[in-house]
């Protein structure tokens, strides 16, 4: 199943501590934020303040927009600028500081007791050739530009912060991230362990 997102897919939902709101990209299947295997998302932070806890899993943050922040993550220091990333249990107690006004970040949630995650970057404008059995394969374009991604010979084109969702694919599969002069592409995959 592959399946192309757009900001009309996306859910826009209540923080888990309340003190703020996320776009749900994609999660497996969950009826609340207490129940899923994975999910990815991005949030707005206005302000700053604590992390809500997700018990039991791993996240990894990425920066996407705005000057950064600085985490306290169980009193360890961490900042953040532009499309740097840092992964922390979803136990820790997690603050963060605003480094010069809003920031929007991009999160992968997973339970690392299911699951093996990767999460990569792609900033090279040239041709980048992936192959992958993953699970789940989860591609998400915040450049700008068009981008143009081919999966086994099928062509999809994907705009600013859109995203292609391939799960229940058992094969083998060849993903072509074609040239892009401002390539900023995130390549997720999940492996069930």
């Amino acid at each position: 199943m592959i399946k192309q997102l757009s900001s009309t897919d996306y859910r826009q939902m209540l923080w888990k501590n309340g003190a703020g709101y996320t776009v749900e990209l994609a999660r497996s299947a969950g009826e609340n934020l207490d129940t899923f295997d994975w999910r990815i998302s991005m949030a707005d932070v206005k302000s700053a303040g604590d992390f809500s806890r997700f018990n039991g899993m791993q996240r990894i943050l990425t920066v996407l927009e705005g000057q950064g922040i600085e985490l306290s993550i169980d009193d360890k220091h961490e900042s953040l600028t532009i499309l740097q990333s840092v992964q922390f249990s979803g136990d820790s107690a997690t603050r963060c500081e605003l480094i010069d006004g809003p920031i929007r970040d991009f999160n992968l949630i997973f339970d690392p007791k299911q699951f093996h995650a990767r999460l990569q970057w792609y900033f090279e404008p040239t041709k980048t050739e992936i192959f992958s059995s993953a699970d789940l394969i989860f591609i998400f374009n915040q450049s700008t530009e068009l981008l143009d991604i081919e999966i086994d010979g099928q062509i999809f084109q994907l705009q600013h912060q859109e995203s292609l969702h391939i799960e229940q694919e058992k094969s083998l599969k060849k993903v072509v991230l074609n040239p892009q002069i401002l390539k900023q592409t995130c390549l997720i995959e999940l492996i069930k362990i």
